[in-house]
């Protein structure tokens, strides 16, 4: 099993971010994020969900109990306008619920 220090590193590149991108995002400190990436701690339960609401994934891929199958990496070669970057950047930030509540109102004006 990888460790979960390697998996975010990894997963934070994928995703072609920095640490400061990541620690802003979060809502914690640059410092952070880099003891984690080279494992000289382990963060808190707040700190992991704020991590996999980052990458939309789950917490248990980012402690390399899931394949990297289960989640999807934006691809960095797509072009985003600001607009579109700033609706990621705000949606990452939203709870589990208002991500939903989102999502159904995108479908709902789709429909």
């Amino acid at each position: 099993m990888e460790k979960f220090a390697d998996r975010l590193k990894t997963i934070r590149k994928n995703a072609g971010m920095t640490q400061e991108q990541v620690a802003n995002i979060c809502g914690i400190s640059q410092s952070n994020i880099n003891t984690w990436e080279t494992g000289r701690s382990l963060p808190s339960f707040d700190g992991l969900l704020a991590l996999a609401d980052c990458f939309v994934c789950s917490v248990d891929y980012l402690l390399g109990r899931e394949s990297e199958e289960s989640i999807i990496v934006i691809n960095e070669d797509l072009k985003y306008t600001s607009d579109e970057k700033n609706l990621i950047d705000l949606y990452r930030k939203l709870g589990s619920k208002k991500k939903e509540a989102v999502l159904d109102y995108i479908k709902w004006q789709l429909s």
